[in-house]
């Protein structure tokens, strides 16, 4: 049996015992794992999840401020080879092979403060620290449970710099913005209807706002679909939620033609072509309800040095300049 069935089994099984358990799932599912709450050993593994919907953390909040201010230095890879990137994504969209396709990239980082303390200052909804891998602070939530069954999505896309005049308008009525969003809302409704007995659009295009580690502010566009479960959902709960997978914010669509256009293209911006743990998801089932998060605003850590990924998604209608631009600003540490 491979790895990823004997995921799904354990799942299967610990949902229909009803025992809490923590989940963690690379974006190509070649190391998803799966440990119940009271088997997580903090040296190791820390997480936390800042949500009234299901709370959840194994490590303490530091008790005071840092007393050296955070410097952060990015090393962003070349526009020219971003620019290489881009165009053979671009190529596919206008071929008509993909619609939105997510690109992301790798830039050296380094700061002032260590890895660890880096995660334990930033501040954002869900956090994951696996030690000597990497850790993530990511505001955006895959999909939430409740104990009735009612599955929820959030995906995220679009970003601006709050400082603009007007750019809460700007966001909201920039055509390739709304154009990308709408997309992944609806791979987001179709990846529901494959588990859900009906699915529906609670919320469409909302704005969230994100601090930065500088003082300034993103503005962030997310919507929130919605579905409802087949009763005993805890019994399926590792079938259930591998069909939902990779997350669609994170990948584009059509999802299995913007896979492969994204393995070709991130050979050129990823260290050895693959993403790794980032954009995968992790969360916790704490018996009854389950929580998770997709693992963007992330740091892989390799050989002592520190390597920050991020993306955006690209249309027909995008640029390499901008979208290079929104890889870069995506780069930082929101401190506490």
């Amino acid at each position: 049996m491979e790895l990823k069935e004997k995921v799904i089994d354990q799942m299967n099984k610990m949902g229909a015992e009803r025992t809490p358990f923590l989940f963690v799932f690379d974006f190509a599912l070649k190391e998803p794992f799966i440990l119940p709450l009271h088997a997580v050993n903090n040296q190791q593994i820390r997480y936390s999840m800042e949500d009234n919907f299901l709370e959840y953390r194994n490590y303490h909040n530091p008790e005071s401020s840092a007393s050296v201010e955070l410097q952060l230095q990015k090393e962003p890879i070349s526009f020219s080879t971003f620019e290489s990137a881009f165009g053979l994504v671009h190529r596919h969209l206008q071929k008509g092979n993909s619609f939105l396709t997510n690109l992301t990239a790798e830039t050296p980082i380094k700061a002032n403060w260590q890895a660890e303390q880096l995660f334990l200052r930033a501040k954002a909804k869900y956090k994951l620290f696996v030690k000597d891998r990497f850790f993530c602070f990511s505001p955006e939530t895959f999909v939430q449970i409740n104990a009735s069954g009612q599955i929820s999505s959030f995906p995220m896309k679009g970003t601006i710099d709050a400082h603009f005049p007007n750019a809460e308008n700007i966001i909201l009525s920039d055509r390739k913005e709304k154009y990308e969003h709408t997309t992944i809302v609806d791979l987001i409704r179709n990846d529901l209807s494959k588990i859900a007995n009906k699915v529906w659009v609670e919320r469409f295009r909302y704005i969230e706002k994100i601090k930065k580690q500088d003082g300034t502010e993103l503005l962030q566009v997310s919507s929130e679909v919605c579905g409802q479960l087949p009763e005993n959902w805890q019994e399926k709960i590792g079938d259930l939620f591998f069909e939902l997978l990779p997350a669609g914010s994170i990948s584009g669509a059509p999802k299995p033609k913007t896979l492969e256009i994204i393995n070709e293209a991130e050979k050129i911006t990823l260290y050895n072509g693959e993403r790794g743990f980032y954009t995968g998801v992790f969360g916790v089932f704490d018996g009854k309800k389950l929580n998770s998060a997709v693992m963007i605003r992330f740091v892989e850590l390799r050989n002592g040095e520190m390597f920050f990924k991020s993306g955006g998604g690209i249309t027909s209608r995008s640029s390499a300049d901008s979208e290079y631009k929104e890889m870069i600003s995506k780069i930082y540490v929101p401190v506490l």
